[in-house]
């Protein structure tokens, strides 16, 4: 039997999903694919004053935003050591302004793979979070994240860093299917709760 073909509503109703940014941190840390980032209607209505660009493409502008922007290429062996420690920088000065009322936006093209690798270290550098819990964090609000596995591998080496050890994630790659990441995460938010 042949695969059933998505009707235009499913098409759509997944591709505003994919569009749809995740709050990662409430009226501060948000994540989301590039066509967020030159979003006049979704900036203002967030109060977003910074967008970060991770990727080689800038995106549109929109006045009185600050656009920072951080070249890295999705590739498992591309360094992620620089572009976390000067994102991490950047972010703490965005939620910074305004009297520590900032908000930004981190993108890349689609907001799976490295925009999420970099939300992740910041959580684990500057939140004093696991791998596990900051992953954990970032896929239950958006289930479609999946860092590439040297990407992971390098949020696990920057943990040893961090931490001494590697909290129990013992994957090399995430599953495919969002329900078997979420399912991985799944007893993260009583770990992060009680923590």
């Amino acid at each position: 039997m042949p695969p059933k073909r998505k009707g235009k509503g499913q098409v759509a109703a997944a591709q505003q999903s994919s569009n749809a940014v995740s709050v990662i941190i409430p009226s501060a840390l948000y994540l989301g694919p590039c066509s967020s980032a030159s979003s006049v209607a979704f900036l203002t209505a967030n109060s977003i004053n910074h967008v970060l660009s991770i990727g080689i493409t800038p995106s549109p502008k929109v006045d009185d935003v600050t656009y920072h922007r951080l070249g890295l290429n999705d590739s498992a062996s591309s360094s992620i050591t620089s572009t976390i420690d000067a994102a991490t920088k950047i972010i703490d000065d965005a939620l910074k302004s305004k009297g520590g009322t900032g908000r930004i936006l981190v993108h890349c093209s689609a907001g799976v793979s490295r925009s999420p690798t970099v939300v992740v270290g910041y959580l684990m550098k500057q939140r004093g979070m696991t791998l596990r819990e900051a992953l954990g964090l970032v896929l239950r609000a958006r289930p479609q994240v999946s860092p590439n596995p040297g990407f992971l591998q390098q949020l696990k080496d920057l943990e040893v860093e961090l931490r001494g050890s590697v909290s129990t994630l013992d994957v090399d790659e995430l599953p495919r299917r969002e329900a078997d990441r979420l399912a991985l995460f799944s007893d993260v938010q009583e770990e992060v709760a009680a923590g």
